[in-house]
């Protein structure tokens, strides 16, 4: 994973435009470097700052009124969808909303950092998704894990498909570069494990090191000739026009501590997810499976791994 970030991957990676980005670096509100003309942002520094500023912002919810949820962990498109909805409320509720992998949203639910943690963790032992890794990150806690949505999960291709790929053992193929999301993502780990089920050794796959933050900058580089593949969602193979093959569909949930559950930033989100409008927005899109949306998949305390 790069070290450095442009703005524009800083951009992406919190769910902001670029233009806010420079607003931020000029208000001296974010970390960055001024290198030979272009501002550069060190990755350390970025995270530090955003767990701070959770830290901050949770802590002036009260004094606020209630008007900012933080939501952290994998990256969708539909959290773009839910935060205009939000904002459009009579509550003009802002949301923060960071991409750095399921794992991460966790660990910063555990830290409480945030009120809510997006996942899609796939457990190659249980062949389920999420709930397992609940007891590893976040024993003891009472939370409430809600559905999302199912998406697709797949192969990721340019246009017409130049390199003629047809399963992930043309990964391994020498005239293949792939681009790869990073690590601790929920994709990631569904790569890595269906690598291991095909036998692939991920050192025989050129730029398997190379990775992005969302499945836009993924999809991205496949567009613009950067990498000839990658595994992506299907919604951002459609958005840019690529090529799909698709391999898994998957589980997104919502985890929520459930000691903010009260909180109206909380609630208007749940009241959306569950709403006819909510579905309307992401009708058309490919790859989503709405028949569990706002479904309730746990709730209670969560148990330690050995219980």
């Amino acid at each position: 994973m790069n070290e450095m970030m442009t703005a524009k991957e800083v951009a992406s990676y919190l769910n902001l435009n670029t233009k806010k980005v420079y607003q931020l670096v000029n208000d001296g509100l974010i970390p960055a470097a001024r290198v030979g003309g272009k501002l550069i942002f060190p990755r350390s520094l970025l995270e530090e700052w955003l767990y701070n500023s959770a830290r901050n912002n949770l802590r002036k919810e009260t004094d606020s009124h209630d008007k900012i949820l933080i939501a952290i962990g994998s990256n969708d498109m539909a959290w773009e969808l839910l935060s205009r909805e939000l904002i459009k409320t009579p509550y003009h509720l802002i949301t923060t909303y960071a991409n750095v992998g399921s794992i991460e949203g966790l660990l910063a639910l555990s830290q409480r950092l945030a009120h809510i943690a997006g996942i899609h963790l796939f457990d190659p032992l249980t062949k389920e998704y999420n709930i397992s890794y609940l007891s590893r990150y976040l024993s003891g806690f009472s939370v409430t894990v809600i559905n999302l949505f199912y998406r697709t999960q797949g192969i990721i291709l340019g246009k017409g498909n130049p390199k003629k790929i047809t399963s992930l053992l043309d990964f391994s193929r020498g005239d293949v570069v792939i681009i790869n999301r990073q690590d601790g993502s929920g994709t990631r780990i569904l790569f890595d494990t269906l690598l291991r089920d095909s036998g692939i050794a991920a050192a025989s796959i050129n730029g398997y090191d190379n990775s992005v933050t969302t499945h836009m900058e993924l999809a991205a580089a496949i567009g613009k000739g950067h990498a000839d593949a990658g595994i992506g969602i299907q919604a951002a193979a459609q958005a840019l026009g690529l090529d799909f093959i698709p391999l898994k569909d998957e589980r997104y949930d919502i985890v929520l501590l459930n000691d903010y559950l009260s909180l109206r930033s909380v609630q208007t989100l749940l009241e959306i997810i569950r709403s006819d409008r909510f579905k309307t927005l992401l009708h058309g899109r490919e790859g989503y499976n709405l028949k569990d949306t706002g479904k309730t998949i746990f709730e209670g305390v969560v148990g330690s791994r050995d219980s």
